[in-house]
Formats: C-alpha cells, structure tokens, sequence
C-alpha cells in the first residue's frame, strides 16, 4: 500500500511539472494534431450529412406523385423508340452519302460539310436525322433511299 501511495505521488508531482512548465500547450504537434481532429470531425459531419440528405425511400414517394410526373412528362416515345432502334442505320448512311469529302472542288462542298456537322451533333436523334436527311436530298440533290 506504501508503494502505491509513492507511485501516486511521484506521478503527481511529474504531471504537475509537465502543467507548471507550459510544454505540454505550447508544443506545435499537439495544435497540429488538434486542428487535424477538427478537419476529420467537420468533414465526417458533411458526408453523414450528404448520406442522409441523399438517401430517397420508397415511402417518401406516393403512387399518386409518380403518375401525376409521369403523365405530365412531355416525352416522345415514338421518337425515342426510333432513335433508339433506327438512328444508327440511317446516321451511317448519310454520314456515307454527305460527307464533304465527297464534294471535293465543287459548289455543294459548303453545304455538305455544314450537312455533315449536322449529322455528327444529331448522331442518335432520328426525327432530326429524318429532317437531315431531306434538306441534303434537297441541297445536294442525292437519291438516298
């Protein structure tokens, strides 16, 4: 029991040592280390946050809400379906027929090269390709099929 009473006493006087002397707040690690702390705290407190903000269940969203967004949605199906299915076949045709190099030293050549821009930016918009299509029958006189 003796010894345990000098053991606390001796640890008692280290500890009020280390306090007296100031080392143990003034010592630039330990700032370090607590900004640190600070940084990892604050981030962490933004990703749960993000998570919890982020996260939608089923039970937020009614029946009647999604219907009433999905028959106010102005989506055209046919056009959609088409481009889904038909753009690429008709994209390669006239990417075929109008290119510019085609064109080579002729009047047609401006037109075929702004004809071909339009192709490349409507590449999977088949209703666009379709209106593509007749201005280059027009403009180019082709007899694409």
């Amino acid at each position: 029991m003796k010894l345990i009473q000098e053991n606390n006493q001796e640890v008692d006087e280290v500890v009020g040592l280390v306090q007296n002397s100031g080392l143990f707040y003034e010592n630039i690690w330990f700032w370090i280390a607590v900004l640190e702390l600070a940084v990892i705290c604050f981030m962490l407190f933004k990703l749960f946050k993000i998570r919890q903000s982020s996260d939608l269940t089923f039970n937020d969203v009614s029946k009647k809400d999604l219907r009433r967004k999905v028959k106010n949605s102005n989506v055209d199906m046919s056009n959609l379906m088409d481009s889904i299915n038909n753009s690429k076949d008709l994209y390669k045709q006239l990417s075929r027929t109008c290119h510019p190099d085609r064109f080579i030293n002729t009047d047609k050549h401006s037109s075929a090269e702004e004809i071909f821009q339009n192709i490349s930016k409507n590449k999977r918009n088949y209703q666009k390709l379709l209106e593509i299509k007749e201005e280059a029958i027009n403009k180019l006189n082709l007899k694409i099929n």
